[in-house]
């Protein structure tokens, strides 16, 4: 089969921006484990394309910190590590509350539909956890916390948090997710409406404090129900 047939297996917009997102996906499933290689003329061929949007692909991979290339063993999926995972929380805590800071400072430019967007996600993440849907419950809490840094209207914020979240979801594989909100729930639900009701208020101080509490008990979290322990 022809690679122009095999185009329809791929929506013809940037082929390497769809084979990154096919093959995050599956690194964040656990689909293919850390160290799993990621051999390019595989992937072309299982993709039906040419070695060029795979290389583009995996590069992209690479910059987000998922995937790491070697001389000895090529393109492998990157390991998981609490240190890692500790940092990433650290970057992601200071760049949410610049962005934080930066939304008290748009006042009106802020509207209820921004906010609905923010308070929905908060009821979606609620309704999943109480009906067992644990790992969409934890997709919509990192949907939460992007929609949010978005909202400052800082394209280099919202892209480097993005990649953030694909590492935070990396070195979180480890993690039963039936585990993930046992520790600290309660909690975390308060917080998060805290830091809402803060961004409602658009009062700076309580945004930083809304937000370094959420960090503090998200790595609590980390160290505590992670990795086996």
């Amino acid at each position: 089969m022809s690679e122009v047939q095999n185009m329809s297996l791929i929506r013809q917009r940037h082929l390497w921006e769809q084979i990154a997102d096919e093959l995050r996906a599956s690194i964040l499933s656990g689909e293919l484990s850390p160290g799993t290689r990621l051999i390019t003329s595989e992937c072309a061929e299982r993709w039906g394309v040419s070695r060029g949007p795979v290389r583009e692909a995996l590069m992209a991979l690479e910059n987000e910190g998922i995937v790491v290339s070697t001389r000895r063993h090529g393109t492998v999926v990157g390991t998981t590590s609490i240190v890692d995972l500790e940092e990433v929380l650290s970057v992601r805590e200071a760049i949410e509350t610049f962005a934080g800071v930066d939304i008290c400072n748009l006042g009106s430019d802020i509207t209820q539909a921004d906010l609905r967007v923010l308070a929905d996600l908060l009821k979606r993440i609620e309704v999943e956890r109480d009906e067992g849907k644990y790992e969409a419950a934890r997709n919509h809490d990192f949907h939460f916390h992007q929609a949010l840094v978005d909202l400052a209207g800082n394209s280099r914020f919202s892209g480097i948090y993005r990649q953030m979240l694909s590492q935070n979801r990396h070195h979180m594989k480890a993690v039963d997710p039936a585990r993930w909100p046992l520790v600290g729930w309660e909690e975390m639900r308060a917080i998060h409406h805290a830091i809402f009701d803060a961004i409602v208020s658009g009062d700076e101080q309580t945004v930083r404090h809304a937000i370094a509490d959420h960090y503090r008990q998200a790595r609590w979290r980390a160290t505590n129900d992670s990795f086996g322990v």
